[in-house]
């Protein structure tokens, strides 16, 4: 069988091996550049721009990291990550190639380069090269399963949309 490549990233979207269809989307915010959600639970990991009280990128720490918690004691609650999850799962190393252009990869997977960067309408935003195309990074979505102390990773969608044409974009990573 084939697919367009809507079909693709609506089947990845809505459910069918991928982000169910009831996870929640958030809102967009002008210090939000993308979240991550898993499979465990609606709890969702959000990377924020970090500005200082200037309004200019903090090159010391430029992305803030924290749990946005979706379960009825906690519900919409922001808490920090704890130091586990900072230097093994969800945390970054970077490197400022300008006061407004970081690259960095995430601790748990360097093989994905990702760029921070301000855009002509000045909001800061995460980018990255796919198959020889510029794409805005939105959400990352990752399967896990539990078989041990830490889950072993699947397989992890990113969802974006293409830099030039705005069109939606998604792209599935399988890790064995």
């Amino acid at each position: 069988m084939h697919f367009t490549q809507s079909e693709q990233i609506h089947s990845v979207t809505f459910g069918h091996d991928g982000r169910p269809v009831h996870y929640p989307w958030l809102d967009d915010d002008p210090e939000l550049l993308f979240y991550i959600q898993r499979n465990q639970n609606f709890n969702t990991v959000v990377y924020e721009v970090n500005l200082n009280h200037e309004g200019l990128l903090n090159i010391h720490e430029p992305i803030r990291i924290s749990w946005l918690y979706f379960d009825e004691a906690r519900k919409g609650e922001p808490r920090e990550l704890n130091m586990i999850q900072k230097k093994l799962a969800y945390g970054y190393h970077f490197r400022v190639i300008h006061p407004d252009l970081v690259e960095f990869q995430f601790v748990s997977y360097d093989n994905l380069t990702l760029y921070l960067a301000k855009t002509n309408s000045g909001r800061y935003r995460v980018f990255l090269k796919v198959d020889n195309t510029d794409i805005c990074l939105k959400m990352i979505y990752v399967y896990s399963e539990d078989l041990g102390v830490f889950p072993q990773v699947k397989f992890a969608d990113l969802y974006g949309e293409e830099v030039v044409g705005d069109q939606p974009f998604c792209k599935r990573l399988i890790f064995e």
